[in-house]
């Protein structure tokens, strides 16, 4: 038996249907859509740029596994250099691929928020918000937006009916998720064996032990399909082991250092005020990140509450329990910065919704105009954090609308080192302006050099903190297989010497860095760094971030500064 045998009772008009329905839906996309596109102003900074380097090298003929180490993202990989492809090497190309995603992940949230809270008014308040937050959000976390609300809606779909077929697409969804970002793909497949085994609680006609290993069989079945070309591929070049432990020490370098749940200890809504009016980002974004935390456990209760009482069947509990759990699993594993709240943001959002409406039966008049009056005031607070943090972007200036021509001149640009450092001006800076630039202008006319001076065939040695807009921007293959060394990723001496025998394989007339000198970034590489230290001299007033081989014969000059070309 399940939980309660009828659904609960849903008031007219609460739950969209025929064409509102569509409607509501399309204008959440095309709400998203154009808030994105006002707020690109801000969006042309190099975290953005995390796959378009290695979308060059793939343009430029290099295999992944091989020529450079791939960082576990191959069909990110993949599409961001389709859409290079398809574009001419425009960065419009990476930034429609972002914006269609975030349209698609709210518009699936929205989706959720609707089924979860069955209220329109109560989903549309929270997607409102997730929107917003997400007009002002680095748009690199658009693979994050968006598999984990579809993961959720896939399970949900399997829980009403499991099915062989279902759990094919189930087992596709992760597979797809795993290959456009690993992790992605083995927190879903926790979610998913969660689903599998609510849909028995669900389903009692569904435990029997034939069905059930059927299904997990498929599943099994289809994610080892999806997956094996990946792995074949990976096998015949880096080696799949190799890969594996390779990609698990970087992806351990990024995890959080502590539970995210310590962000609680500090709660207080009330440190959203502010003597300056609304609150900063960091303000904002700590409230943000403890609302996250707050909201899947707050479901859970609920659910336990629900059960007890039989307000909802077991289908609708269980759904909410999937949609929080994904929530928890994700916030423990991703949660290592406050902004990093908006991975589940579409998720939230439901889960928001699903708080605001509550239950319609069997609650105390006055516990509900208290529960009620708690949701309202926290949608409030909520709202006041999301205009800190967009205000915190400068997207609510009247300033930012002037700019919007210029930045789609650049996005348009082919190449876009044109719109970044137009050739002229940088032939034509002088050595005395050049050594009292300050380094974000100098890092331009360098990349502008670096493009200009080089020839097909040639790479350029990367690094720094955030080093990503580098290969895109001077179109050229990055040198050594990769470009975290500033993290010291593969600096084991296995691996190092690998990177070395690249390195001396390879023409690379260049060695860049975005932040700190480049033979700083490599001390933990003793033997590349003195590679570097014997055979490269500091371009002067580079202050080291651009070093340049000494052993060529240059074939030109560029511009007044005079430095060495070898195009």
């Amino acid at each position: 038996m399940s939980v309660i045998e009828a659904p609960p009772s849903i008031s007219p008009g609460t739950v969209p249907n025929g064409r509102t329905h569509w409607a509501l839906y399309v204008g959440v996309g095309l709400l998203t859509w154009a808030l994105l596109m006002y707020a690109v102003v801000e969006q042309l900074f190099d975290t953005n740029f995390y796959v378009l380097w290695e979308a060059t090298s793939l343009l430029a003929g290099d295999r992944p596994y091989r020529d450079f180490y791939q960082m576990g993202w191959p069909l990110l990989t993949l599409l961001s250099t389709a859409m290079q492809w398809l574009v001419g090497y425009r960065l419009i190309g990476e930034f429609v691929l972002q914006w269609a995603f975030i349209a698609a992940s709210m518009v699936i949230g929205f989706h959720l928020a609707v089924r979860l809270s069955r209220s329109v008014r109560a989903a549309l308040a929270a997607t409102l918000v997730a929107i917003a937050i997400v007009a002002a959000t680095p748009t690199f976390q658009f693979p994050k937006l968006f598999f984990y609300p579809i993961a959720v809606w896939v399970a949900w779909w399997y829980m009403e009916r499991p099915s062989v077929r279902r759990a094919a697409v189930v087992g596709a969804v992760a597979a797809v998720a795993f290959l456009y970002r690993h992790d992605h793909g083995l927190y879903i497949g926790i979610g998913a064996v969660l689903a599998f085994v609510l849909a028995r609680v669900v389903h009692p006609d569904a435990r029997d032990v034939r069905s059930s290993a059927t299904e997990a069989f498929v599943f099994t079945v289809v994610v080892a399909t999806l997956l094996a070309p990946w792995a074949l591929l990976v096998q015949r070049n880096e080696g799949l082991i190799d890969y594996v432990q390779t990609a698990a020490a970087w992806e351990q370098t990024w995890a959080p250092a502590r539970l995210p749940y310590v962000a609680l200890r500090d709660f207080n809504p009330v440190s959203l005020v502010s003597a300056a009016g609304l609150p900063s980002r960091e303000a904002s974004e700590h409230w943000l990140l403890q609302l996250t935390l707050l909201l899947p456990l707050f479901v859970l209760v609920r659910a336990a509450f629900d059960v007890h009482h039989r307000r909802h069947t077991s289908l609708e509990v269980s759904q909410a329990v999937i949609a929080a759990a994904m929530v928890i699993i994700v916030g423990i594993r991703l949660f290592r910065e406050d902004g990093y709240f908006v991975a589940v943001l579409p998720l939230s959002a439901a889960l928001g919704a699903h708080l605001l409406t509550g239950p319609r039966a069997g609650a105390h008049g006055v516990w509900r105009i208290l529960r009620r009056s708690l949701a309202l005031a926290t949608l409030l607070v909520t709202c006041v954090a999301a205009v800190g943090y967009v205000k915190a972007w400068d997207l609510l200036e009247p300033g930012e609308v002037k700019e919007l021509r210029p930045t789609f001149r650049e996005l348009m640009a082919s190449p876009p080192i044109d719109a970044l450092q137009p050739r002229a001006d940088a032939w034509n800076v002088q050595p005395p302006a050049w050594l009292a630039d300050p380094q974000d202008v100098q890092q331009k006319i360098a990349l502008r050099y670096m493009h200009d001076c080089t020839r097909d065939g040639d790479r350029i040695f990367v690094t720094g903190s955030t080093p990503y807009q580098v290969g895109y921007y001077t179109q050229r293959a990055i040198a050594g297989g990769q470009v975290q060394w500033h993290h010291g990723w593969r600096s084991d001496p296995v691996h190092a010497r690998q990177s070395l025998t690249l390195l001396e394989a390879q023409s690379v007339p260049f060695a860049f860095s975005t932040h700190d000198p480049v033979l700083a970034d490599l001390e933990r590489y003793p033997d590349i760094r003195r590679y570097f230290e014997q055979n490269y001299a500091e371009v002067t007033g580079s202050h080291g971030l651009l070093l340049v081989d000494r052993r060529r014969q240059p074939t030109g000059r560029f511009g007044a500064l005079g430095l060495p070309c070898f195009r």
